[in-house]
């Protein structure tokens, strides 16, 4: 191995804001947050701008703070408004964070798609095939059998995720997966 290269994988860049527009005559950039993290944006950070597919440039952050509930990002090096008009609707990448600097429990999405899903007793309940996060709450979206179903990220569910093992065990309440729902009487 050659001395000064690290071990250490390449991290993946995630998407973690939208890029809606310049802000001002300094070459500040107004960002829509898509994190969980937004802590992580600060001074010095490199950071990258691209379309969905991945950043095609980095920069540095020179200063940034919260504007009505948006990022108002200054950028090392740049003033030029035109360059930051150009970059409206593009997306802003950080790389993700290891498992280590992450809470506990807490995934990315791109590691939970692909993993099987078993219950508690190792029945196969199909396999991750997405994320559901428009309700508020997290819900995985399972394909079995050609039948795609949201199950609810919560920990009486949600029993254990083990990445390595390729395997999310399971608890689901009668009905979640199968049509054997129990019907409720209206209260009175």
């Amino acid at each position: 191995m050659e001395s000064g290269t690290s071990q250490e994988p390449e991290r993946q860049w995630l998407i973690v804001g939208a890029v809606a527009k310049p802000h001002g005559v300094h070459g500040d950039l107004l960002v829509e947050i898509i994190t969980d993290f937004p802590d992580r944006l600060g001074p010095g950070v490199e950071f990258g701008i691209g379309p969905d597919s991945g950043p095609t440039e980095r920069y540095r952050v020179f200063r940034v703070r919260m504007h009505k509930g948006q990022w108002l990002v200054s950028i090392e090096g740049v003033r030029d408004r035109d360059l930051l008009e150009s970059w409206r609707g593009q997306y802003l990448f950080l790389p993700e964070l290891s498992r280590d600097e992450r809470p506990e429990g807490y995934y990315y999405e791109h590691e939970l798609i692909g993993l099987e899903c078993r219950d508690v007793n190792g029945s196969a309940l199909g396999s991750v095939v997405g994320l559901d996060s428009s309700v508020g709450q997290s819900r995985l979206v399972i394909r079995h059998l050609e039948q795609e179903h949201l199950v609810p990220w919560v920990p009486a569910i949600v029993i254990s995720v083990d990445i390595e093992a390729g395997v999310i065990v399971l608890d689901p309440p009668r009905g979640l997966l199968d049509d054997d729902a129990e019907v409720v009487e209206p209260r009175r």
